[in-house]
């Protein structure tokens, strides 16, 4: 019975069926969906009489052989197999996953195509839990580092409020905090980074750096950098690289999950460079301060008050 199931519908797929079968066929079809059978409710028996009662009235038919109706009742088991599978990869939408690392602490992950992602203080990322067929897509607020499976026909992209990152498989950083200067950095690979609001591309490799410029709307490239400096907060370390003091103070809010509070004007006179280490904000901001015209006072566990000094002339 199989082999001759499997050769009347081969007839039906390759076009060499009658023009009354097919017609039946397509009608039962149509049926199937109109009903919305779900798996559940499915009597195979009672719905392969009614293929049978369908074709037969098609047919003009008063009566059909064994043969045939055996076949009108495989046909409404794997008719209806198929179409539930179909209803299933409709309607079962992937799922998507949402990780975060608050302020103060950071994460270390694993996506579905087996790729490590490490999330810097008070950044979080969005990813299916299925990736497609054609490509790896994730969203991503805030820092992270990423070491991306190669996998040639199946590009990995992050999209952030900026920058859309595409890679096929390499070690690189994105940073997009909502209050600082987004930027892609990378360790080792290649890295295609397109300005979503101009559309303009840059390819960046090993030790290069790409920033987003809000002043003039464009992409500013940086080709000899120290890869692992922009790094530095993955080994519980801070780096700042001629930074404005208020950048300055949102990460180290974030690092150390304090309050920071500034209780003068924001003088930008002057700007903060160096590799800082610790976990204790006070030698931080004592390391600050002896280079730098800046006081601070500790008035609660987790609030500081920041005072600067007007700038020199």
């Amino acid at each position: 019975m199989g082999k001759q199931y499997r050769h009347l519908f081969k007839r039906y797929s390759e076009g060499k069926s009658s023009e009354k079968e097919a017609r039946a066929v397509n009608t039962y079809f149509s049926k199937i969906q109109e009903y919305g059978i779900k798996e559940s409710n499915i009597d195979t028996d009672a719905v392969g009489q009614r293929i049978l009662f369908r074709i037969e009235k098609k047919l003009g038919q008063k009566k059909m052989t064994n043969f045939y109706r055996m076949i009108a009742s495989v046909a409404a088991i794997i008719l209806l197999g198929t179409l539930w599978l179909t209803f299933n990869s409709v309607f079962n939408t992937n799922h998507y996953i949402t990780v975060a690392a608050k302020f103060g602490e950071q994460k270390k992950m694993m996506l579905p195509d087996s790729s490590i992602v490490y999330l810097n203080s008070g950044s979080s990322i969005i990813y299916p839990e299925h990736f497609g067929e054609n490509s790896r897509a994730v969203s991503l607020k805030g820092e992270a580092y990423f070491e991306v499976m190669h996998k040639e026909k199946h590009p990995f992209i992050i999209s952030s409020n900026h920058f859309k990152t595409q890679v096929l498989g390499t070690r690189f950083i994105v940073t997009n905090y909502e209050k600082g200067i987004p930027s892609v950095t990378v360790v080792s690979g290649k890295v295609q980074v397109t300005d979503l609001h101009s559309s303009n591309s840059e390819i960046i490799t090993k030790n290069q750096r790409v920033i987003y410029d809000d002043k003039t709307g464009s992409l500013v490239r940086y080709n000899t950098i120290e890869s692992s400096d922009y790094l530095a907060w993955k080994d519980g370390r801070v780096f700042f690289d001629h930074a404005n003091i208020d950048q300055v103070l949102l990460t180290l809010q974030r690092k150390y999950n304090v309050v920071l509070k500034l209780d003068s004007p924001l003088y930008q006179c002057n700007t903060i460079s160096g590799n800082f280490s610790g976990n204790n904000i006070e030698k931080i901001l004592n390391a600050i301060r002896f280079i730098n015209d800046m006081d601070f006072v500790i008035t609660k566990k987790d609030t500081i008050n920041i005072r600067l000094k007007p700038c020199k002339n």
